[in-house]
């Protein structure tokens, strides 16, 4: 039996390696970068009016009145002022007229019969509100790296590279197995000695979570029966890449799918871990690669394991840094065994920003409705048995942030 982290260092270790793929500016929302983006010109390309008014060009000795000559509208080649005695009409977002180097808002302008009067009171200084050519950002900048997650003012700075398609992880071909007799479809009629399934559906919300669409999901289901669990696993496993079962990796006598691994020519990496819930997961691979999870068959353990275990080796696997998050104990738990303790918490945030996390109420592993409560769960170490109200601790969000 290993610790929390040396099963979370495994699994990261030994994530499935993803190929990449080129895909349209206008598909990426979630879609993983798998290059590094590099500014394909200076921003802004030109010196930039940021406001609507006017344009001069200014000294220390600058008027107060001018004669408009022209009006230079975004998208517009750059106009000329001639004077110093005339100004320019600007738009927002227009190139600068040449010979210019201020512009006055025309909230602090009088403008009648083709000439502008600067209002009483109304300071105005060189480079007044012009965003300055290549203030942003360089030709050559770097402005993506490789393994961000792109949303949408990623996708923006995509586009405005002039980019219309990028290269970006793959998705897996997942494979989602429930195993047990007693598990029933959802819309069957349910016998009062049979339950319906849930986990494979709560495991697809959190491929789901982490960007991976529906169409790349498979769902399986074995009976306990060791000839089926080794012969459909294995077309299982040859046909796709990530592949989370859950029930059958316990103890009991039907629970075959550990007594199978070796069968199939699977590493067991590991088998049961120093926690609660989830103690019985297996993680193994397969003989080209694929990342076999073996969750447990309650509805707690299952859904705290995929996510504390299988999202991780899916950021490994997509390159992702993701931001680790704490929160502050509400209240005091003694947890007197040697495991690490994975605490359902409902969290609230403080006026100071903080995370604080009440425990949920739990009537053991099989209560998942007590979940609906929780917005993910805290990690309690297995180094004490007491974890008092006010220390911080690692939280796991079921939805991504």
């Amino acid at each position: 039996m290993i610790s929390v982290k040396a099963a979370d260092q495994m699994v990261r270790e030994h994530a499935f390696k993803l190929s990449t793929e080129l895909v349209s500016v206008n598909e990426l929302h979630g879609r993983i970068l798998a290059q590094d983006l590099y500014a394909t010109r200076e921003q802004p390309p030109f010196d930039r009016v940021a406001m609507d008014g006017i344009a001069i060009s200014f000294s220390s000795n600058s008027k107060r009145s001018y004669k408009l000559n022209g009006i230079q509208k975004a998208g517009m080649k750059a106009l000329r002022l001639e004077s110093e005695d005339d100004a320019i009409e600007v738009m927002t977002g227009a190139v600068l007229p040449e010979n210019c180097n201020c512009v006055i808002p025309y909230e602090n302008c009088d403008l009648q019969n083709g000439k502008v009067t600067i209002k009483d009171g109304m300071n105005f200084s060189l480079n007044d509100n012009i965003h300055g050519r290549g203030s942003d950002y360089q030709k050559g900048s770097l402005l993506l790296t490789s393994g961000v997650i792109l949303n949408s003012p990623k996708i923006a700075i995509i586009a405005s590279q002039g980019l219309s398609e990028v290269a970006v992880k793959k998705f897996p071909k997942v494979a989602i197995v429930s195993t047990g007799d007693e598990l029933i479809e959802p819309g069957l009629t349910c016998e009062p000695w049979q339950i319906w399934k849930s986990n494979p559906y709560g495991i697809e919300s959190s491929l789901n979570e982490q960007g991976i669409p529906s169409s790349q999901i498979s769902k399986f289901h074995l009976l306990d029966d060791e000839v089926e669990v080794f012969s459909k696993l294995k077309s299982i496993i040859d046909n796709h890449e990530i592949i989370i079962l859950s029930g059958g990796v316990s103890m009991g006598k039907f629970d075959f799918v550990h007594t199978v691994m070796n069968d199939l020519a699977a590493e067991v990496v590991f088998h049961k871990i120093k926690q609660k819930p989830g103690k019985p997961l297996l993680f193994a691979k397969g003989s080209a690669g694929q990342c076999i999870f073996g969750l447990p068959g309650n509805p707690v353990s299952a859904l705290v394991c995929m996510r504390r275990y299988v999202v991780p080796s899916l950021e490994s696997s997509f390159g992702i840094s993701s931001k680790k998050l704490y929160a502050k104990l509400a209240v005091d738990i003694t947890f007197k065994k040697d495991f690490a303790l994975f605490s359902a918490v409902d969290i609230e945030i403080s006026n100071s920003g903080q995370l604080i996390a009440t425990p949920v109420r739990s009537n053991g592993s099989g209560d998942f409705a007590s979940l609906a409560t929780s917005d993910g769960f805290l990690e309690l170490p297995e180094d004490a048995q007491t974890y008092l109200n006010g220390e911080v601790f690692a939280f796991h969000p079921w939805t991504r942030y």
